[in-house]
């Protein structure tokens, strides 16, 4: 049964306000009604203004057009452009060429396709005889954090995006690249725009940093796209259960000896998430071997005595190895602790690997060695419950070793003992040769190379909050942009730079703010046919996002008027082959066009 707030707020138009994750003091079932008629207030004129300004668009004639496309600041990519690009050709024609948004060469021209894009698309015109302003017309369809946004620089500071934006701050900050690994990437733009009208959430995830009663993240504009495992989403358009790049993470190597000591003897602290481990002195080469290995995690290695016993009086004496605190270790906890209890996460039943096993094994596991008898290995496994003990044993059978599990231990057979020290036996260094199968100890050796450190690659953790927010007096938002990448980490996850270096498609809140200039434009050119150039400009003149060659080779409308689907002359650039596809296009829309004036049916 719905509440009254929920009820209010989808009135409103505001649902869906969801929260993945109930904060430790539940908030009332219904907000004071003085509260929701107030928000109810704040946000009424957003909309009704939005409506006042379609209307009064779509009253403008050809100059007043132009005027008001050039003194535009509806959208944030105001703050960049050098000039604005409003159409050009015939106003009067029958050809209405539709592409995506202005690039570098356009905007600083004030025309669109100016570049090689443009080029090409003049030949193509010339092809079938058409010329650009000759019975031709071109036009064009055509993101922000809060100020106090904390974004991660290269030396692993966090600075306010408000303050790398007001001091034009052309250092490197982290960012993620195509690998989906941790990089430094320098800054190359920075921006300020009015948060004009758009909905303002709070994005966090599950293992976030607890600041004070809640989480930390950050504060952005609902168009703002974010990493998820599904790709780049908008916040507004985040679901539940869905995975977010958190900006944070470790090497494979260094996650893979991570868990493994984990399922051992290694324990992650709640309150700063530092990793600790401690095993005898025996193994004393076994804790400064990992903790080199681990050395990015700032390892501290030392000797303790400890009794057998509390109270005792003999002492033994334990190497003792622990990291400094880290945001990744925090995402691991998440996933191995239920509260302050040690679990085994449902994915080690697929994900479980050599490199992992072996780190594992040589902190809980041993060969039992007798004689007369063929060497036996075990795991002991007391610390986790049976549904944890019968994940390990999955994860095993996925690897092809197949055990069994007996009064806290998991039990390996003769010839499954072999098979599981070849497997490891590449990641055992010499300290711990003592583990494995004697036999195969003397043939499979350690391979340094194995355990090599690579890149860091980005962890992700599920969404905790996404919540509209009270947007403050604070109007204005900020935003970054950043070489190659394209992309920034804060406080909140990995999210996309308001309008990258280059040429790139226009957001759907872009394409939003922009769509009553090109409605008012195609009516008052009345063209017989418009040709969509791209991907971008098809779902927005069609709203869908069907493939551009599932749409090829048939006539759609727009408003009444007859359209056609073809390729942007930007993609044939890079894609020769396609060119072939396009000339086709173009000959089935001279086709469409001469039965169009003859007043006939195009068909499809």
């Amino acid at each position: 049964m719905k509440s009254r707030r929920d009820s209010m707020l989808e009135e409103m138009g505001l649902t869906p306000v969801w929260r993945l994750r109930r904060r430790a003091s539940p908030a009332p079932a219904a907000a004071p009604a003085a509260a929701l008629e107030s928000r109810a207030t704040s946000h009424e004129p957003r909309a009704v203004e939005a409506d006042e300004r379609r209307e009064t668009i779509l009253r403008l004639e050809w100059r007043e057009l132009k005027a008001r496309v050039a003194s535009c600041t509806d959208c944030p990519l105001h703050a960049k452009r050098k000039k604005t690009v409003f159409g050009v050709g015939d106003e009067a024609a029958s050809w209405l060429f539709v592409g995506e948004g202005p690039g570098a060469d356009e905007d600083a021209q004030g025309e669109p396709f100016v570049g090689q894009a443009g080029k090409l698309l003049d030949s193509m015109l010339a092809a079938v005889k058409l010329k650009r302003g000759e019975d031709v017309y071109i036009g064009n369809v055509v993101k922000c954090l809060r100020y106090n946004a904390l974004v991660q620089l290269a030396n692993g500071r966090w600075e306010r995006i408000g303050r790398l934006v007001s001091s034009k701050y052309s250092g490197e900050v982290m960012s993620l690249d195509e690998r989906e690994s941790l990089v430094r990437r320098r800054v190359v733009g920075w921006h300020a725009s009015p948060l004009a009208g758009r909905r303002v959430f709070r994005l966090s995830y599950a293992s976030a940093k607890a600041a004070g009663a809640s989480r930390s993240g950050v504060q952005l504009t609902g168009d703002h796209p974010v990493l998820t495992q599904r790709g780049w989403v908008a916040v507004q358009d985040l679901r539940k259960g869905d995975l977010v790049a958190t900006g944070q993470g470790l090497s494979r190597t260094e996650l893979d000896i991570v868990c493994g000591t984990l399922l051992g003897d290694g324990h992650i602290a709640a309150r700063n998430a530092h990793l600790s481990m401690s095993h005898s002195a025996r193994q004393s080469e076994y804790v400064r071997f990992k903790a080199q290995l681990l050395s990015n995690l700032g390892c501290h290695v030392g000797e303790l005595a400890v009794t057998a016993r509390v109270g005792g009086d003999r002492r033994y004496p334990v190497m003792h190895m622990r990291t400094r605190a880290h945001r990744a270790l925090s995402i691991i906890r998440s996933q191995f602790y239920d509260a302050r209890k040690k679990r085994v996460p449902a994915w080690v039943e697929t994900e479980l690997n050599d490199r992992m096993l072996a780190f594992w094994f040589m902190d809980d596991g041993y060969v039992r060695i007798r004689e007369h008898r063929q060497p036996r290995a075990e795991i002991a496994t007391c610390a986790f419950s049976e549904q944890d003990i019968q994940r390990l044993l999955r994860g095993l059978a996925n690897l092809g070793i197949f055990a069994k599990a007996l009064r806290g231990r998991i039990h390996f057979g003769v010839q499954t003992t072999r098979t599981l020290s070849e497997k490891i036996a590449p990641f055992v260094p010499e300290s711990m040769r003592y583990k494995l199968h004697p036999e195969v100890a003397g043939k499979v050796p350690f391979d340094p190379e194995r355990l090599a450190v690579g890149p860091t690659q980005v962890l992700y953790d599920e969404v905790e909050a996404v919540e509209l927010v009270h947007t403050g007096t604070d109007k204005t938002f900020y935003c970054l942009d950043v070489e190659e990448t394209h992309n920034f980490v804060t406080s909140g996850g990995v999210v996309h730079n308001c309008r990258p270096p280059g040429n790139r498609n226009p957001e759907p809140a872009e394409a939003l703010a922009c769509e009553p200039y090109l409605h008012r434009q195609i009516e008052l050119i009345g063209p017989k046919l418009i040709v969509a150039l791209g991907k971008v400009a098809v779902q927005n003149l069609l709203a869908t996002d069907a493939s551009i060659a599932s749409l090829r080779g048939r006539l759609f409308e727009y408003r009444g008027i007859p359209l056609i689907v073809t390729y942007h002359p930007a993609y044939l650039l890079r894609n020769l082959p396609d060119k072939a596809k396009a000339w086709a296009d173009l000959c089935f829309a001279l086709r469409a066009m001469g039965d169009l004036k003859s007043g006939k049916v195009a068909g499809s």
